[in-house]
């Protein structure tokens, strides 16, 4: 479990979030920290997921806002695009590793 920044699909703002991967079936929840849910915010299936670092270069299309760096994207089997920021470039490639392991 760790808090990232998260993009939103629809309205293209960034939320901090509470990421959890779980591996039986592979699925990625997130919550919102400022509340007292045991529900998530939402999630995805990881399965048939692409994810990728972003490079610290520049805004990478798609992306709107504040980016400060250490960015990775997760595509869907649906073609849903995840942009996320981690707190360091460190905990950005721990994530990646991660989820290329369950997909």
């Amino acid at each position: 479990m760790t808090n990232v920044v998260k993009q939103g699909h629809r309205r293209k703002n960034w939320k901090v979030r509470l990421f959890v991967l779980r591996s039986e079936p592979a699925f990625l929840h997130y919550f919102d920290p400022t509340k007292d849910d045991v529900n998530p915010a939402g999630g995805f299936s990881l399965r048939g997921c692409l994810v990728s670092s972003l490079e610290d270069n520049g805004v990478p299309s798609g992306v709107k806002g504040n980016v400060q760096g250490n960015l990775f994207k997760i595509i869907t089997q649906s073609d849903t695009h995840y942009f996320i920021q981690a707190p360091s470039r460190q905990e950005k490639m721990d994530w990646i590793d991660a989820i290329r392991e369950l997909t």
